[in-house]
């Protein structure tokens, strides 16, 4: 799949997912913008929930892909690609996780859903294949196997041909470790004698019946079991589902708690910043109350600063003691001009 058209690899995943029969909504929006989360359940489902033959056949290559966080089960996934389905990413497990990459993104789980469908028309056959040949064989084994069970046990009829009358009788069964050269023994030595009845015939019509019931037991049996098993992997998925929502809830709890120790000498350094800051606010209450206190006493009142305090002082000694020369001079001057009077009196007298 060529890159380049992002709507047209929308569209083939948009296919394979159909194909596929993906219970849950697609989160296109997620797809679009290359998010991780939109696709790992995509790719979950079409490894351990789409197929039973492709369950099995990681059960058996022993690849574990469930109660796995994210990057383990990518990792998982990566491994199995590449020794079981020899499938190479384009991208790197890193380049997975990031944001981007839409298209190699898309084409890497349209790969999968294709490898997974070709996996599993691949075993399906051979299981109908492997089927067939069990439904021919072990009734004939089974049979010649029961035959010769009752041909070796302790009284063993002896057949004889009845035109040679003076041959010695002679035991035509003979023990044999391979049942074919055994029927062929038998066969050839007893050819000829149109009212000879081959021994065990009614025994294998009864054992082929009895064998008939004991095969719908056992595919009974297979069914319940089948069921059982439905059964359990739909409680599988439910349960797998739980877990991929818990560990997305407990990302940033699971960080957390990785730097807990760092937190908590972070924790100890603010809460001895916050004592401090409750000393002083205390402090600034007092304050606060005390300023209050005094601009109710001072209200009305004029704050001059000492030193212009001490200045205005100065200057009004200064202006006091020029009042007081300033008076002295007029009383003399009063005086003079009391005695000027007196004498001009005195002489116009």
């Amino acid at each position: 799949m060529a890159t380049g058209d992002l709507k047209r690899s929308l569209r083939n995943l948009e296919q394979g997912i159909r194909l596929l029969g993906y219970p849950r909504e697609v989160d296109y929006s997620g797809l679009v913008k290359g998010d991780p989360a939109a696709f790992l359940p995509i790719i979950s489902h079409s490894l351990t929930s789409y197929s039973t033959y492709v369950a099995e056949f990681l059960v058996i290559s022993n690849t574990e892909l469930t109660a796995k966080n994210d990057y383990r089960f990518i990792d998982s996934v990566y491994k199995l690609l590449r020794d079981k389905f020899h499938y190479k990413p384009i991208l790197t497990k890193k380049q997975f996780f990031q944001y981007g990459f839409v298209e190699w993104k898309i084409q890497i789980v349209c790969d999968i859903l294709n490898l997974v469908m070709k996996k599993h028309k691949e075993l399906c056959n051979l299981d109908k294949t492997i089927a067939q040949k069990k439904k021919i064989r072990p009734i004939k084994s089974e049979a010649f196997i029961n035959f010769e069970k009752t041909l070796v046990e302790p009284v063993v009829p002896d057949f004889t041909f009845r035109g040679f009358p003076s041959e010695q009788k002679k035991p035509i069964v003979e023990r044999h470790p391979n049942s074919e050269n055994f029927s062929h023994i038998l066969f050839s030595e007893t050819e000829g004698n149109e009212n000879f009845v081959e021994p065990g015939r009614d025994i294998i019509e009864i054992t082929c019946e009895s064998q008939d019931t004991e095969l719908n037991a056992k595919i009974e049996d297979l069914r319940r079991m089948l069921a059982e098993c439905q059964e359990k992997l739909k409680k599988q998925i439910l349960i797998e589902d739980k877990l991929r929502y818990l560990e997305e809830q407990l990302k940033g709890k699971v960080i957390m708690q990785e730097l807990d120790s760092d937190i908590n000498s972070e924790i100890a350094e603010i809460r001895n910043i916050l004592a401090e800051c409750q000393e002083k606010l205390k402090k600034q209450s007092l304050i606060e109350d005390k300023l209050r206190y005094l601009e109710e006493k001072l209200k009305g009142k004029v704050i001059i600063d000492e030193m212009v305090w001490n200045n205005l002082l100065s200057r009004v000694t200064l202006l006091e003691t020029e009042m007081l020369l300033h008076f002295k001079k007029v009383w003399k001057l009063s005086l003079r001009l009391n005695d000027l009077l007196t004498v001009i009196y005195l002489v116009g007298v």
